[in-house]
């Protein structure tokens, strides 16, 4: 309902991105230097398939054993990325890359891993050179035009960002503040740009941070020459420019040269009975900077700052400045992106098409969703006292929706959105970057 992290970003992970790709010197990996190419077996590529599409622990579950050396080197890659193992992935997927004699497809799926690692670590100018790598080896490899429009988009995107200064922390002393649901149960708290207060949507599942262009304007923003587009929920291209914050505070947290998506204030207006309008939105680049973060349902945003020392198993992985955590439906294990900006959480097509039997017996009927720049109709059936378990807990939905069939021009992107529904059954819930863990804290009502 809000500009998608999935649609303006492509599918793959994020690590911080060394100077290795700017100046092009390759780290030697466990590659052999021409091995042959020998075909994959469907279950490993439909693996790495899905970890593009954020289901990273169903290929850690099967493991990275192929006939291809190449492919299991980057399902390696693929697998540190995920967990921000930055030089591990970056040793494994940048000789591929930059091997003339490797195929198209396995230089094209290095240079996606490694365009989407600098875009999520910030360094657009060397996103945008690999994304343009990435274009020019899916040409080669005749990929079709949508897979080809995944980098346009991205190289586009970057190549926009890159005329700004870089985001960088000025200082970091945890604060608690206070955060409050607005009318749709989005929650929001107050920040400080360019040093005016401004109220913001918390949003994980917001690849950039994002303003209203009258936002902008107030705030004071820098507005970069190149524009962008991003994706709306039905695919139209929404024009966008970006705006830099000199200055952004936070929860004790001091940041430099923020990037802000700009969009029209008529794409942030949603069709909410007495009207809805969201005029910034704080995204994962800037969270991600909390080491570790508690948002509890009470009403509090609480930076803790260090890692957890326990044992807690890893349960979160991040896929194109995406969060997903590991959950199970009926013991069938399904891989969601984690987003605090919706209301309720989904299952979409992709999960659909691998399990149809969820949709055997529900009615299905038509669903109108809104987005930025226009709005879509996908089928969807329900699924009833739907149990989901996550972090050693369970939460129970009277209805979980299940996507068929997706509008005209849209694909899902991942497997399912885990919202508000979810996470407000609990006192509170914690995202740890080091540990790469999601915590749940008590459901509530228990008074153990």
């Amino acid at each position: 309902m809000r500009p998608s992290s999935t649609a303006s970003l492509p599918r793959l992970a994020p690590w911080a991105f060394s100077l290795l790709l700017a100046h092009g010197v390759c780290v030697a990996g466990d590659v052999p230097a021409n091995p042959p190419v020998v075909p994959i077996s469907h279950a490993f590529e439909q693996a790495l398939d899905d970890a593009d599409a954020g289901d990273v622990f169903a290929l850690e579950r099967l493991g990275t054993a192929s006939a291809d050396a190449r492919m299991t080197t980057l399902a390696k890659a693929r697998i540190a990325a995920a967990r921000l193992r930055a030089d591990d992935a970056v040793a494994l997927a940048g000789p591929i890359a930059r091997d003339d004699a490797a195929p198209p497809a396995h230089r094209a799926r290095a240079w996606a891993l490694l365009a989407d690692a600098a875009f999520t670590a910030g360094d657009y100018a060397a996103a945008a050179s690999a994304a343009d790598h990435w274009l020019d080896a899916l040409k080669q490899n005749h990929a079709p035009p949508d897979e080809r429009d995944d980098a346009q988009r991205l190289a586009a995107l970057a190549h926009a960002l890159s005329t700004g200064p870089r985001q960088r922390t000025e200082s970091l002393t945890p604060v608690a503040v206070a955060t409050r649901r607005d009318k749709v149960g989005l929650s929001r708290a107050d920040a400080t740009v360019n040093g005016h207060a401004q109220e913001a949507v918390l949003d994980t599942g917001a690849g950039l941070s994002v303003v209203s262009q009258s936002t902008a304007t107030r705030l004071g923003l820098r507005i970069l020459d190149t524009a962008a587009t991003i994706d709306s929920a039905s695919r139209d291209a929404v024009p966008t420019r970006i705006g830099v914050a000199d200055r952004f505070d936070f929860a004790g947290l001091t940041l430099r040269d923020v990037a802000f998506l700009v969009l029209d204030d008529a794409q942030l207006e949603l069709p909410v009975p007495g009207g809805y309008t969201i005029d910034a939105i704080i995204g994962f680049p800037v969270l991600r900077q909390f080491k570790r973060l508690r948002f509890e349902r009470s009403g509090s945003l609480v930076p803790e700052g260090a890692a957890r020392s326990d044992d807690r198993p890893e349960n979160l992985r991040i896929v194109s400045s995406a969060l997903y955590v590991d959950a199970r439906l009926r013991d069938v294990p399904v891989a969601m992106h984690l987003d605090t900006g919706a209301p309720r959480s989904f299952l979409t097509s992709r999960f659909a098409e691998r399990h149809p039997h969820f949709a055997d017996g529900p009615p299905q009927r038509d669903e109108r969703m809104a987005g930025a720049g226009g709005a879509t109709t996908r089928r969807v059936a329900r699924i009833g006292n739907a149990v989901l378990e996550l972090a050693g807990k369970r939460a129970t939905l009277p209805e979980l929706t299940l996507v068929t069939k997706d509008g005209d021009e849209v694909q899902a992107q991942n497997f399912g959105l885990l919202g508000g529904d979810v996470l407000n059954q609990f006192e509170d819930w914690t995202l740890d970057f080091d540990a790469m863990t999601f915590e749940l804290g008590k459901p509530i009502g228990d008074k153990r």
